[in-house]
């Protein structure tokens, strides 16, 4: 069965629930400046700042609950052989990650009713934890999406059919019964959710993970989680900025570049971390994990020379930059071993795979099982970097489309902060800039924030495609395929199913984006029906 619509659907889901996600993590960061500078100054319009970004935050946060719901009943359903993960790896990520929700909507909820009954400085305590926690909750996920890209706990066991792979780590997985469930997918063509459908397999197979906590100590997810969290507050906070700096052009009312003024420094401070510090962790992170993804953002066929690269990624400018065709080489050095010899370093034999497999009511002929094992490694590898070679283009350029983006955002940053601030050297160029606009200031404000945001929602969006998509052909880097995991549900296939399922996840999304438009166009309605709305609430406790 033909998985490209599985694959689009669920791309299409995880796009519009990131939009949820970077504004959670996104707005806290500008409501907690804009209460602190009114803890400073006592000026009442950054409070009612505060107070029309929260509404706007707390619709966001039950859009993002929604779509969220969404995308996990597309990763348990679609995705079924994902199950395994959630069982093993990514349980004790997932289930922190439910108490923190928790405490997100708690602390939400107690921020907004006592917004302007507490002192700024509780009303700001209050703020911090409950960006804590979305903050906490964006790490705890991005740990199970970095085990996916960096399967860390299970040792040598991708090295062994692509030599040119790193050891993940200490062996918390047991690699023999990994081994052998992947045999026996190849050799009866059955899907992961197929092999261990048996409510009790786990039981008949044994334990697969000793370490629960893997993914959390996984080196992979420490700059992961730091570069995609910062994305997204980068972005979330761009929205922020688009969102005043439209205001500040509809009415000229100068009080809006104040609002502005209050929280950009932080946001400054981010956009430059971010691809300075940040983007440069996770691109040795990608070098040393992801050695394919990394050839193909290089654009990288075969071995090339670019000393401003190897330098940032191996701290030596005469590093060479390896090509996917030199990785086809390596694979030589694999000889003639085949998938049987492989098996038998890890205690496996054709009998004991066919025993594993009987104990989980799989038919498994030994002809498959003797073709399949006969493979020789050398064969598997090449195939699988096949793959690869026809991605590279695409992969390369939207990379660097992804770098120019993330520029874009920078440059229209500092512009913006020239112009919000007396800042040398950057002040006269801003102005500069708008001069050469028209010298209208708010238009010019707001033409910078609309390249900062489209600056940081271009490198964001290609920065997660290839995220995703370089760790091809593989779902579970160098040791499952996307198709090893979908479903065998053959609904799930057919075109009425997914037209019924984009049209749900197109429907909610842009009733909720439009929810949220509505209230920042109206913020002076709204904010005053929600405090009526308020009140009664009170009234009716007293």
């Amino acid at each position: 069965m033909q998985i490209a619509g599985l694959l689009d659907l669920s791309a299409t889901g995880i796009y519009f629930h990131a939009i949820s996600v970077s504004i959670t993590l996104g707005f806290p960061l500008a409501i907690a400046s804009l209460l602190y500078k009114y803890s400073r100054t006592g000026d009442e319009s950054l409070l009612r700042a505060a107070r029309i970004t929260t509404i706007i935050l707390m619709i966001n946060f039950a859009l993002g609950a929604i779509t969220g719901t969404l995308v996990e009943f597309g990763l348990v359903q679609i995705w079924s052989g994902t199950l395994v993960a959630i069982a093993t790896s990514a349980f004790a990520p997932l289930a922190a990650e439910l108490i923190a929700f928790v405490m997100e909507v708690a602390l939400l909820i107690l921020f907004y009713v006592t917004l302007g009954k507490f002192s700024a400085k509780k009303s700001l305590t209050i703020i911090l934890s409950y960006w804590a926690f979305a903050i906490l909750s964006g790490i705890l996920i991005t740990s199970v999406n970095s085990w996916l890209v960096s399967p860390w706990g299970t040792g040598n066991l991708a090295e062994s059919i692509y030599p040119f792979m790193p050891d993940y780590g200490p062996a918390a997985m047991d690699p023999s019964k990994l081994l052998a469930v992947k045999i026996i997918m190849l050799a009866t063509g059955l899907p992961l959710q197929s092999v261990l459908q048996d409510p009790i397999a786990a039981q008949k197979v044994g334990i697969l993970i000793t370490d629960p906590y893997i993914a959390l100590k996984n080196p992979y997810n420490i700059s992961s989680s730091i570069h995609n969290i910062t994305a997204a507050i980068i972005i979330g906070t761009s929205i922020a900025i688009l969102a005043w700096s439209y205001r500040y052009y509809k009415t000229k009312d100068d009080r809006y570049v104040k609002i502005l003024a209050s929280f950009f420094i932080p946001f400054l401070v981010l956009m430059i971390l971010q691809p300075t510090l940040f983007g440069h962790l996770m691109g040795t992170s990608v070098v040393e994990y992801n050695p394919t993804k990394f050839s193909m953002m290089e654009g990288a066929v075969e071995q090339i020379s670019n000393p401003l690269v190897s330098l940032l990624a191996y701290g030596n400018p005469n590093h060479p930059i390896m090509g996917i065709k030199d990785y086809e080489n390596s694979c030589e050095l694999l000889g003639n071993k085949t998938l049987s010899q492989i098996a038998s370093q890890y205690n496996l034999t054709a009998q004991s795979i066919k025993q594993i497999a009987g104990l989980l009511n799989i038919e498994l002929s030994d002809e498959n099982l003797s073709r399949v094992l006969n493979i020789t490694a050398a064969d598997v590898c090449k195939q699988d970097l096949s793959v690869d070679l026809s991605i590279l283009p695409t992969i390369n350029v939207l990379y660097y489309t992804k770098i120019a983006g993330g520029i874009l955002a920078l440059l229209s940053s500092l512009a913006l902060a020239g112009l919000l601030y007396r800042i040398p050297l950057i002040s006269p160029i801003s102005r500069a800039i708008d001069k050469l606009l028209g010298g209208r200031k708010e238009r010019t404000i707001l033409i910078l924030a609309v390249l900062i945001a489209l600056g940081a929602a271009t490198a964001s969006v290609l920065g997660w495609y290839v995220r995703e998509v370089g760790r091809k052909p593989w779902t579970v880097y160098g040791l499952l395929y996307p198709s090893e995991l979908a479903t065998t549900v053959p609904t799930a296939y057919s075109l009425s199913f997914l037209l019924i399922a984009f049209l749900i996840i197109l429907s909610v999304n842009i009733l909720g984006l439009a929810a949220m438009a509505y209230v920042a166009l109206n913020a002076d309605k709204v904010s005053e029906y929600f405090r009526e709305l308020l009140n009664k609430i009170r009234g009716e406790n007293s």
